[in-house]
């Protein structure tokens, strides 16, 4: 890996990079980028010790990043930060956070947007159910009108944190939703798309390939022939799950992505 390098975020995923600079033992800044939101990541000799973004700094911040599917990165050896917000041990913090991001794939299939409208439920009362603070303060935000992102920003509270609130109350019957964004015409994966990415993955991992990526995408409640476009990152890094090297899981996660691009 060059001491210097960027690259975009869809192609390159957060998760992956921060392994590459930890593995390696490098040093440096890892600033990114999406539309006007920014992040920044420091490593100390594959050691994180600082990141910062809007929705926080230290091991929160590194969890939001972490969640970002599109943008670009750079990142500069050698840079320094004078801060230091993370404590946690490199590799449990990164244990860590795969285990959030899992978590944050199951809130996203119920808050899929930050434009979704919830409202309450007429089914279960408030008072059935001991609530924390801050989920009393978003509930009482709760009117069939306010989007997601529009009680975030009332609270000024981050998305993240705002959409697990919302996620645990609607699974505790206090919520539902009143009314989901405008959807747009969902765009297909290709089926010779599938067989482009059984055919890269089985070069790598053998034969079994085939039927991990059935079960991936069963898995998300899906079906080749109704793939949707928008969900291919996500299966391309639950796929990439199952490839030991870091090199080659970067390889195929930019072949693949290249690959719908040009389909």
């Amino acid at each position: 890996m060059p001491e210097a390098f960027s690259g975009n975020i869809a192609q390159f995923k957060v998760i992956d990079i921060l392994r590459l600079l930890t593995s390696e033992g490098k040093s440096g800044g890892l600033q990114l980028q999406r539309a006007k939101e920014k992040g920044e990541i420091y490593v100390d000799k594959g050691v994180l010790y600082h990141a910062i973004c809007k929705d926080g700094v230290g091991e929160e911040a590194i969890f939001a990043i972490l969640t970002w599917t599109d943008g670009n990165f750079n990142f500069t050896p050698n840079v320094k930060s004078d801060e230091r917000t993370i404590e946690k041990d490199t590799s449990s913090l990164l244990e860590e956070a795969m285990k959030q991001l899992s978590e944050w794939q199951l809130i996203q299939e119920i808050i899929p947007s930050q434009d979704l409208v919830f409202k309450l439920s007429s089914k279960r009362a408030p008072d059935e159910i001991r609530l924390k603070h801050d989920a009393w303060s978003v509930l009482s935000q709760i009117d069939g009108k306010k989007t997601v992102g529009n009680i975030s920003d009332e609270l000024k509270m981050g998305e993240h944190d705002t959409a697990r609130i919302l996620y645990k109350l609607f699974s505790s019957g206090l919520i539902e939703v009143g009314m989901e964004p405008q959807r747009k015409e969902k765009k297909i994966a290709n089926t010779g798309f599938f067989t482009f990415v059984e055919e890269k993955l089985t070069g790598i991992i053998g034969p079994v390939a085939s039927v991990i990526l059935d079960e991936e995408i069963i898995d998300m409640r899906e079906e080749k022939g109704s793939f949707p476009v928008e969900k291919v990152s996500i299966l391309v890094e639950k796929l990439s799950k199952d490839i030991a090297d870091d090199t080659q899981r970067i390889a195929f996660q930019k072949t693949v992505l290249d690959a719908l691009k040009g389909s």
